[in-house]
């Protein structure tokens, strides 16, 4: 669904006149619907690394420490809000970047020769720096959440809020459908909280979908069918 799609529905759900336009109307309810989706939006995009906004960013090597500001590596269509863990990879050597390393761990590999087989980051002043310095020229890339949580109508222009009634969300509009109901009976002073309860048990749902995830075995790993080896003793 889109903005003007979803006001609709939510002004249907509690019997309003149905706008047909949102964005730069003048009507109270349309003004105050925008204001709510866009509240929605954003701390559903805030609250979970949502697989849908989750991006790649590659960019190659510079012989230095700082490999140049986040924002020049991720290029201006997109918005971080966070690197994933784990996944900076230098693809021309086939090797992790260790990190993110602290301030006190970074500063003492600064005060001493610092050696590694491994290049090790940490994210500083929105910079990305390497220590030791790699060659210049090698591939590296890595995951990332973007802080832009919706798009335009054909998919093109992301954006962190509403511009036009054809903007479409990224996280799930049936959620942000749940949170604007639900935060439309809070700002009327309404009972909100069977609604609210509602939404959160959906969210955590979501969450624990989104994108799928691995199978947990509680058990722990399947007994090995190789046969067990029998000591042997010295002399025997």
């Amino acid at each position: 669904m889109n903005l003007l799609a979803m006001v609709r529905a939510a002004c249907a759900e509690f019997t309003l006149p149905q706008p047909s336009a949102v964005v730069g109307s003048t009507d109270t309810t349309a003004i105050q619907m925008l204001a709510l989706a866009n509240s929605e939006g954003r701390d559903l995009a805030r609250r979970y690394g949502w697989q849908a906004l989750t991006r790649e960013a590659t960019f190659t090597t510079l012989a230095a420490e700082s490999q140049g500001t986040l924002a020049s590596i991720i290029g201006a269509s997109q918005l971080l809000r966070y690197i994933v863990n784990e996944t900076i990879w230098n693809r021309s050597t086939g090797e992790p970047v260790l990190g993110p390393r602290s301030g006190g761990t970074w500063q003492s590999y600064k005060a001493q020769t610092f050696t590694s087989p491994f290049a090790e980051y940490r994210i500083r002043g929105n910079e990305l720096l390497f220590l030791p310095a790699p060659i210049a020229g090698q591939t590296c890339a890595f995951e990332y959440v973007s802080r832009y949580w919706l798009t335009d109508a054909g998919g093109s222009t992301y954006r962190d809020a509403f511009a036009v009634d054809t903007d479409v969300p990224l996280v799930d509009d049936e959620l942000m459908l749940a949170g604007i109901l639900w935060r439309w009976r809070k700002a009327k002073g309404f009972d909100y909280a069977e609604e609210q309860l509602a939404y959160e048990r959906q969210v955590a749902d979501a969450m624990a979908r989104d994108g799928s995830k691995p199978t947990l075995d509680l058990g722990g790993p399947p007994p090995s069918d190789a046969p067990v080896a029998i000591p042997r003793l010295i002399g025997s």
